[in-house]
Protein backbone atom coordinates (compact mmCIF):
# COMPACT_ATOMS: atom_id res chain seq x y z
CA UNK A 1 0.00 0.00 0.00
CA UNK A 2 1.29 3.24 -0.63
CA UNK A 3 2.37 5.37 2.47
CA UNK A 4 2.39 3.25 5.54
CA UNK A 5 2.05 6.52 7.72
CA UNK A 6 -0.58 7.24 5.42
CA UNK A 7 -2.55 4.00 5.91
CA UNK A 8 -2.58 4.22 9.48
CA UNK A 9 -4.04 7.56 9.49
CA UNK A 10 -6.70 6.31 7.57
CA UNK A 11 -7.23 3.56 9.60
CA UNK A 12 -7.42 5.84 12.74
CA UNK A 13 -9.86 8.19 11.05
CA UNK A 14 -12.21 5.21 9.50
CA UNK A 15 -12.73 2.78 12.54
CA UNK A 16 -15.66 0.76 11.85
CA UNK A 17 -16.87 -2.77 12.86
CA UNK A 18 -19.79 -2.28 9.92
CA UNK A 19 -18.75 -4.00 6.63
CA UNK A 20 -22.07 -2.77 5.07
CA UNK A 21 -23.98 -6.55 5.25
CA UNK A 22 -26.63 -7.46 7.57
CA UNK A 23 -25.23 -9.69 11.04
CA UNK A 24 -26.83 -12.61 9.64
CA UNK A 25 -24.86 -12.56 6.22
CA UNK A 26 -21.97 -12.14 8.17
CA UNK A 27 -22.42 -15.14 10.72
CA UNK A 28 -23.53 -17.20 7.70
CA UNK A 29 -19.92 -16.48 6.06
CA UNK A 30 -17.82 -16.93 9.24
CA UNK A 31 -19.82 -20.37 9.84
CA UNK A 32 -19.33 -21.52 5.92
CA UNK A 33 -15.39 -20.94 7.14
CA UNK A 34 -15.65 -22.80 10.45
CA UNK A 35 -17.36 -25.82 8.44
CA UNK A 36 -14.71 -26.99 6.70
CA UNK A 37 -11.85 -25.30 8.72
CA UNK A 38 -12.28 -27.22 11.55
CA UNK A 39 -12.79 -30.59 9.94
CA UNK A 40 -9.55 -30.33 8.15
CA UNK A 41 -7.82 -29.22 11.26
CA UNK A 42 -8.50 -31.77 13.58
CA UNK A 43 -7.89 -34.35 10.51
CA UNK A 44 -4.56 -32.30 10.10
CA UNK A 45 -4.20 -33.06 13.71
CA UNK A 46 -5.12 -36.93 13.83
CA UNK A 47 -2.67 -36.91 10.66
CA UNK A 48 0.46 -35.60 13.06
CA UNK A 49 -1.06 -38.17 15.75
CA UNK A 50 -0.53 -41.21 13.78
CA UNK A 51 2.96 -39.93 12.16
CA UNK A 52 4.08 -39.67 15.31
CA UNK A 53 3.34 -43.32 16.55
CA UNK A 54 4.14 -44.91 13.85
CA UNK A 55 7.21 -43.02 12.63
CA UNK A 56 9.29 -46.00 12.64
CA UNK A 57 6.55 -47.64 9.61
CA UNK A 58 9.49 -47.84 6.80
CA UNK A 59 7.13 -47.98 4.25
CA UNK A 60 4.90 -45.00 5.57
CA UNK A 61 6.37 -42.32 7.50
CA UNK A 62 10.33 -42.74 7.60
CA UNK A 63 10.99 -40.63 4.83
CA UNK A 64 12.53 -36.83 6.09
CA UNK A 65 9.39 -35.30 5.00
CA UNK A 66 6.90 -36.48 7.86
CA UNK A 67 9.45 -34.89 9.86
CA UNK A 68 9.04 -31.81 7.90
CA UNK A 69 5.51 -32.05 7.84
CA UNK A 70 5.35 -32.24 11.70
CA UNK A 71 7.03 -29.46 12.37
CA UNK A 72 4.93 -27.40 9.18
CA UNK A 73 1.78 -28.95 10.74
CA UNK A 74 2.00 -27.67 14.51
CA UNK A 75 2.85 -23.78 12.85
CA UNK A 76 -0.47 -24.47 10.87
CA UNK A 77 -2.63 -25.47 12.74
CA UNK A 78 -1.47 -22.45 15.65
CA UNK A 79 -1.77 -19.92 12.85
CA UNK A 80 -5.21 -21.23 11.89
CA UNK A 81 -6.35 -21.01 15.36
CA UNK A 82 -5.50 -17.72 15.89
CA UNK A 83 -6.25 -16.25 12.39
CA UNK A 84 -9.93 -18.02 13.33
CA UNK A 85 -10.06 -17.01 16.84
CA UNK A 86 -9.07 -13.09 16.44
CA UNK A 87 -9.52 -11.79 12.99
CA UNK A 88 -12.22 -13.73 12.03
CA UNK A 89 -14.39 -13.30 14.29
CA UNK A 90 -13.99 -9.67 14.46
CA UNK A 91 -14.07 -9.71 11.17
CA UNK A 92 -17.58 -11.36 10.95
CA UNK A 93 -19.38 -11.15 14.39
CA UNK A 94 -20.17 -7.26 14.85
CA UNK A 95 -20.93 -7.33 18.36
CA UNK A 96 -17.09 -8.77 19.09
CA UNK A 97 -15.11 -6.28 17.32
CA UNK A 98 -17.41 -3.08 18.50
CA UNK A 99 -16.60 -4.49 22.15
CA UNK A 100 -13.12 -4.80 21.72
CA UNK A 101 -12.60 -1.08 19.93
CA UNK A 102 -12.61 0.70 23.63
CA UNK A 103 -10.36 -1.50 24.91
CA UNK A 104 -7.57 -2.33 22.04
CA UNK A 105 -8.13 0.83 19.53
CA UNK A 106 -5.43 2.54 21.65
CA UNK A 107 -1.25 1.96 21.58
CA UNK A 108 -1.02 -0.37 23.71
CA UNK A 109 1.29 -3.79 24.74
CA UNK A 110 -2.21 -6.27 25.49
CA UNK A 111 -1.72 -7.24 21.69
CA UNK A 112 1.93 -7.40 20.97
CA UNK A 113 2.85 -10.92 22.03
CA UNK A 114 -0.27 -11.97 20.20
CA UNK A 115 0.04 -9.86 17.36
CA UNK A 116 4.62 -11.30 17.55
CA UNK A 117 3.44 -14.51 17.22
CA UNK A 118 0.77 -14.32 14.58
CA UNK A 119 3.67 -12.80 11.98
CA UNK A 120 6.03 -15.02 13.69
CA UNK A 121 3.88 -17.63 12.63
CA UNK A 122 3.12 -16.72 8.97
CA UNK A 123 7.18 -16.74 8.49
CA UNK A 124 7.69 -20.34 9.57
CA UNK A 125 5.09 -21.20 7.21
CA UNK A 126 6.99 -19.43 4.57
CA UNK A 127 9.58 -21.20 5.48
CA UNK A 128 8.56 -24.95 6.10
CA UNK A 129 7.48 -24.76 2.51
CA UNK A 130 10.24 -23.80 1.16
CA UNK A 131 11.58 -26.73 3.50
CA UNK A 132 9.37 -28.97 1.98
CA UNK A 133 10.10 -27.88 -1.45
CA UNK A 134 13.68 -28.43 -1.41
CA UNK A 135 13.01 -32.12 0.61
CA UNK A 136 11.03 -33.32 -2.52
CA UNK A 137 13.25 -31.65 -5.24
CA UNK A 138 15.91 -33.54 -3.77
CA UNK A 139 13.83 -36.85 -3.82
CA UNK A 140 13.31 -36.35 -7.34
CA UNK A 141 16.17 -35.07 -8.93
CA UNK A 142 18.60 -36.45 -6.64
CA UNK A 143 17.23 -39.49 -5.45
CA UNK A 144 20.77 -41.59 -4.61
CA UNK A 145 22.02 -38.65 -2.30
CA UNK A 146 18.29 -37.57 -0.84
CA UNK A 147 17.82 -40.10 2.63
CA UNK A 148 21.67 -39.32 3.51
CA UNK A 149 21.39 -35.48 2.75
CA UNK A 150 18.36 -35.03 4.99
CA UNK A 151 19.34 -37.48 7.64
CA UNK A 152 22.35 -35.36 8.32
CA UNK A 153 20.24 -31.91 8.04
CA UNK A 154 16.47 -32.78 8.64
CA UNK A 155 16.58 -31.53 12.31
CA UNK A 156 19.02 -28.02 11.02
CA UNK A 157 16.57 -27.31 8.73
CA UNK A 158 13.58 -27.60 11.53
CA UNK A 159 15.39 -25.53 13.83
CA UNK A 160 15.96 -22.82 11.11
CA UNK A 161 12.28 -23.06 10.73
CA UNK A 162 11.61 -21.83 14.23
CA UNK A 163 14.96 -19.79 14.33
CA UNK A 164 14.70 -17.60 11.55
CA UNK A 165 11.76 -16.02 11.99
CA UNK A 166 12.76 -14.24 15.54
CA UNK A 167 15.09 -12.17 13.77
CA UNK A 168 12.42 -10.63 11.28
CA UNK A 169 9.53 -9.97 14.20
CA UNK A 170 11.38 -8.48 16.61
CA UNK A 171 10.23 -4.92 15.77
CA UNK A 172 6.68 -6.28 16.28
CA UNK A 173 7.62 -7.29 19.37
CA UNK A 174 9.16 -3.78 21.02
CA UNK A 175 6.02 -1.64 19.87
CA UNK A 176 2.46 -1.00 20.99
CA UNK A 177 -0.32 -2.13 18.78
CA UNK A 178 -3.91 -1.03 18.11
CA UNK A 179 -6.93 -2.67 16.55
CA UNK A 180 -7.95 -0.83 13.77
CA UNK A 181 -11.09 -2.48 12.23
CA UNK A 182 -11.53 -1.19 9.05
CA UNK A 183 -14.72 -1.36 6.97
CA UNK A 184 -15.67 -4.27 9.46
CA UNK A 185 -12.43 -5.87 8.39
CA UNK A 186 -10.33 -7.10 12.09
CA UNK A 187 -6.67 -5.02 11.70
CA UNK A 188 -3.81 -4.70 14.37
CA UNK A 189 -1.27 -1.91 13.67
CA UNK A 190 1.85 -2.00 15.06
CA UNK A 191 4.02 1.06 16.05
CA UNK A 192 7.36 1.49 14.06
CA UNK A 193 9.83 2.04 17.07
CA UNK A 194 12.68 2.10 14.85
CA UNK A 195 11.69 3.60 11.54
CA UNK A 196 14.27 1.20 9.52
CA UNK A 197 13.15 -1.42 11.18
CA UNK A 198 9.95 -3.59 9.62
CA UNK A 199 8.85 -6.74 9.15
CA UNK A 200 7.90 -5.87 5.59
CA UNK A 201 11.54 -6.27 4.81
CA UNK A 202 11.62 -10.27 6.75
CA UNK A 203 8.85 -11.01 4.93
CA UNK A 204 10.14 -10.22 1.66
CA UNK A 205 13.94 -11.59 2.13
CA UNK A 206 11.72 -14.44 3.47
CA UNK A 207 9.00 -15.27 0.89
CA UNK A 208 10.79 -13.69 -2.89
CA UNK A 209 13.16 -16.99 -2.75
CA UNK A 210 10.27 -19.43 -1.54
CA UNK A 211 8.15 -17.87 -4.61
CA UNK A 212 10.98 -18.66 -6.90
CA UNK A 213 12.13 -21.49 -5.86
CA UNK A 214 8.48 -23.04 -4.93
CA UNK A 215 7.37 -22.10 -8.74
CA UNK A 216 10.93 -23.92 -10.12
CA UNK A 217 10.44 -26.63 -7.93
CA UNK A 218 7.03 -27.33 -8.27
CA UNK A 219 7.36 -27.22 -12.15
CA UNK A 220 10.72 -29.40 -12.19
CA UNK A 221 8.41 -31.69 -9.92
CA UNK A 222 5.27 -31.81 -11.84
CA UNK A 223 7.35 -32.65 -15.19
CA UNK A 224 9.01 -35.68 -13.09
CA UNK A 225 6.06 -36.98 -12.19
CA UNK A 226 4.28 -36.97 -15.52
CA UNK A 227 7.53 -38.93 -16.69
CA UNK A 228 7.96 -41.54 -13.78
CA UNK A 229 4.30 -41.30 -11.74
CA UNK A 230 3.82 -44.87 -13.13
CA UNK A 231 7.79 -46.21 -11.60
CA UNK A 232 7.39 -43.66 -8.22
CA UNK A 233 6.22 -46.03 -5.30
CA UNK A 234 2.69 -44.76 -4.18
CA UNK A 235 4.11 -42.98 -1.60
CA UNK A 236 6.77 -40.83 -2.69
CA UNK A 237 3.59 -39.97 -5.37
CA UNK A 238 1.67 -38.71 -3.12
CA UNK A 239 4.58 -36.70 -1.37
CA UNK A 240 5.54 -34.70 -4.72
CA UNK A 241 1.70 -34.43 -5.13
CA UNK A 242 1.08 -32.81 -1.70
CA UNK A 243 3.92 -30.50 -2.06
CA UNK A 244 2.86 -29.23 -5.57
CA UNK A 245 -0.05 -28.42 -4.20
CA UNK A 246 0.80 -26.21 -1.24
CA UNK A 247 3.56 -24.44 -3.51
CA UNK A 248 0.51 -23.52 -5.88
CA UNK A 249 -1.24 -22.40 -2.62
CA UNK A 250 1.49 -20.60 -1.72
CA UNK A 251 2.04 -18.46 -4.77
CA UNK A 252 -1.68 -17.55 -5.25
CA UNK A 253 -1.60 -15.99 -1.37
CA UNK A 254 1.53 -14.14 -2.38
CA UNK A 255 -0.26 -12.90 -5.48
CA UNK A 256 -2.98 -11.51 -3.95
CA UNK A 257 -1.08 -10.18 -1.10
CA UNK A 258 0.73 -7.94 -3.61
CA UNK A 259 -2.23 -6.92 -5.11
CA UNK A 260 -3.66 -5.45 -2.18
CA UNK A 261 -0.20 -3.83 -1.42
CA UNK A 262 -0.41 -1.57 -4.59
CA UNK A 263 -3.63 -0.48 -3.39
CA UNK A 264 -3.48 2.83 -2.28
CA UNK A 265 -5.44 4.66 0.14
CA UNK A 266 -7.44 6.64 -1.96
CA UNK A 267 -8.56 2.76 -3.74
CA UNK A 268 -9.03 1.85 -0.44
CA UNK A 269 -12.18 4.22 0.63
CA UNK A 270 -13.25 4.59 -2.85
CA UNK A 271 -13.53 1.18 -4.33
CA UNK A 272 -14.58 -0.85 -1.11
CA UNK A 273 -16.03 -3.87 -3.63
CA UNK A 274 -12.01 -4.46 -4.66
CA UNK A 275 -10.43 -4.79 -1.63
CA UNK A 276 -13.57 -6.62 -0.14
CA UNK A 277 -12.76 -9.22 -3.17
CA UNK A 278 -9.23 -9.28 -2.40
CA UNK A 279 -9.44 -10.02 1.11
CA UNK A 280 -12.02 -12.62 0.41
CA UNK A 281 -9.98 -14.29 -2.05
CA UNK A 282 -6.90 -14.04 0.22
CA UNK A 283 -8.88 -15.74 2.88
CA UNK A 284 -9.99 -18.88 0.57
CA UNK A 285 -6.10 -18.92 -0.61
CA UNK A 286 -4.88 -18.66 2.87
CA UNK A 287 -6.92 -21.64 3.65
CA UNK A 288 -6.03 -23.72 0.94
CA UNK A 289 -2.44 -23.21 1.40
CA UNK A 290 -2.99 -23.96 4.92
CA UNK A 291 -4.89 -26.99 4.61
CA UNK A 292 -4.21 -28.73 1.07
CA UNK A 293 -1.28 -30.48 1.41
CA UNK A 294 -2.10 -32.83 4.26
CA UNK A 295 -5.77 -33.68 2.40
CA UNK A 296 -4.17 -33.90 -1.15
CA UNK A 297 -2.02 -36.47 0.95
CA UNK A 298 -4.45 -38.72 2.82
CA UNK A 299 -6.55 -38.40 -0.83
CA UNK A 300 -4.23 -40.15 -2.89
CA UNK A 301 -2.23 -42.36 -0.26
CA UNK A 302 -5.06 -45.33 0.80
CA UNK A 303 -2.58 -46.73 3.37
CA UNK A 304 -2.27 -43.41 5.54
CA UNK A 305 -6.06 -43.12 5.11
CA UNK A 306 -6.27 -46.44 6.86
CA UNK A 307 -3.68 -45.73 9.47
CA UNK A 308 -5.64 -43.07 10.69
CA UNK A 309 -8.71 -45.27 10.82
CA UNK A 310 -6.69 -48.34 12.44
CA UNK A 311 -5.41 -46.05 15.62
CA UNK A 312 -9.08 -45.09 15.95
CA UNK A 313 -10.13 -48.43 16.15
CA UNK A 314 -6.99 -49.62 17.89
CA UNK A 315 -8.39 -46.72 21.00
CA UNK A 316 -11.87 -48.27 20.47
CA UNK A 317 -10.64 -51.76 20.89
CA UNK A 318 -8.48 -50.71 24.20
CA UNK A 319 -11.61 -48.42 25.49
CA UNK A 320 -13.55 -51.94 25.66
CA UNK A 321 -11.27 -54.62 27.08
CA UNK A 322 -10.92 -51.75 29.93
CA UNK A 323 -14.60 -51.90 30.17
CA UNK A 324 -15.44 -55.61 30.24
Amino acid sequence: MGDPQAIIELLRENVSCNSGESNQIQYFKYGIQLIYVLPLGLLYLSFMITIMKRKKDRELFDDSFFTLLLADGTITLYFLMVDTSFFRLTSYVRPVCEFLIPYLKDPSYILTPFYTSYMYAQLAKMLSTLAMSVNRYTSVNHPVHHKVFWMQYCSKVIVAIFVIPCFCVWPVAIGTTSFLPFNGNGVINYEHVIPWARTTYGRLLISIPTLFFTIYSSIVTSAKLKKLGGHMKQVEFSMNVATVFTACGFVLVVALQVSYLLLDAETLLDKMWLTKVILAATQISNDFYMLSGPVVLLILDKRMRFSICCSNRKKGSRRATKVS
